[in-house]
């Protein structure tokens, strides 16, 4: 498998405010979107953080299977990367559509299908 990148990376957070103004005020990512106890940020190249607070599904359902971030990575041959995962014992659960990249757990958006 070859790993291009780290496309979105969704994290829960206690402090989400706190999170939020790091992220943005610190190392200064844009904000792209921000609704209720979540916001994606995004970084120069496109690639995204998300974070989600209490309250907010995501935070509730990271709290229940993630032990940390849960990230999307962009693959080369996403159909390769899903056999070489299942033949190591290992799941992807979802994939893009729209390009090469995969996660594991419930899909974040509209646009996703299971592998």
């Amino acid at each position: 498998m070859n790993v291009l990148g780290i496309r979105w990376l969704g994290v829960r957070a206690e402090r989400y405010d706190d999170m939020v103004a790091f992220l943005r005020d610190g190392p200064g990512l844009a904000v792209e979107f921000e609704e209720e106890a979540t916001a994606e940020l995004s970084v120069a190249n496109g690639d995204r953080v998300q974070v989600f607070g209490t309250g907010h599904r995501y935070h509730e359902l990271f709290a229940a299977q993630a032990s940390g971030p849960v990230p999307l990575f962009e693959v080369d041959d996403v159909h390769a990367a899903v056999r070489e995962l299942k033949a190591g014992g290992r799941r992807a659960s979802w994939a893009d559509r729209a390009r090469p990249a995969l996660g594991v757990g419930e899909p974040p958006r509209a646009g996703w299908e299971p592998v």
